[in-house]
């Protein structure tokens, strides 16, 4: 049935609940600088723009002001030294989300990431959890280039799935403007990170995986190539 479709989805709170293991590494990185942990729950709404800026706005919500470039360069090696070493630590895929894989490549469908994660640390972390046999490609930012919201990662996928049909699942406006931009319908996961300003432009929505076939067979099969 989907065959030549591609699925594409984003990475940290859309497939995998990876802020508990973020937020240690950016608060060995901020220990390391003197200043105070960020709590789980504010790292979340941090996430989405790369490591470099999670850290920038941490920073910035711990210290009262922006880190300089010497600051920010520093913590950030610390941080990715930390991350790097216990990058699965707690983190896990969403409920459901492997089913739903599952089933896509049942129906011939290939399934991607694109992620502003460096490709690098988001293959580590998907070989860390065992489901790198689930994915045809990993997209980072750097792999583009350039980072969401920006297509350029998105089109990677495409290209690199020779997709017919596609569509994207993510948990941020970060998503749904990459997929846009695209050309792509967006199904927004509501339980992520966001923020989501944009809800309303997402093509669907849901608060969980189980059920959420029938939605994204729609999506995809409704934007025939608006890429090619």
């Amino acid at each position: 049935m989907l065959k030549g479709a591609t699925v594409i989805f984003d990475l940290d709170g859309t497939l995998i609940d990876t802020a508990a293991d973020l937020a240690a590494s950016m608060n060995h990185a901020l220990a390391a600088a003197g200043l105070a942990p960020v709590p789980v729950g504010e790292v979340r709404h941090l996430v989405g723009h790369g490591g470099r800026m999670m850290l920038m706005r941490g920073y910035e919500l711990v210290a009262g002001r922006a880190a300089d470039t010497a600051e920010l360069d520093l913590a950030f090696d610390r941080f990715t030294e930390h991350y790097q070493e216990n990058i699965a630590v707690s983190s896990t895929p969403f409920e459901g989300v492997v089913g739903l894989i599952e089933r896509l490549r049942a129906e011939r469908a290939a399934i991607a990431i694109c992620t502003n994660k460096r490709e690098a640390l988001a293959a580590r972390l998907i070989d860390a959890l065992g489901l790198r046999a689930h994915f045809d490609v990993i997209v980072g930012a750097d792999t583009a280039g350039v980072a969401k919201p920006d297509p350029a990662p998105v089109r990677l996928c495409l290209k690199a799935t020779g997709a017919a049909h596609a569509a994207f699942i993510g948990d941020s406006d970060t998503d749904i403007r990459a997929a846009q931009a695209a050309g792509l319908p967006c199904l927004l996961a509501t339980f992520g990170y966001g923020p989501v300003a944009l809800r309303a432009q997402a093509a669907a929505s849901f608060d969980a995986y189980d059920g959420a076939f029938e939605a994204l067979l729609r999506s995809v099969l409704s934007a025939p190539a608006p890429f090619s």
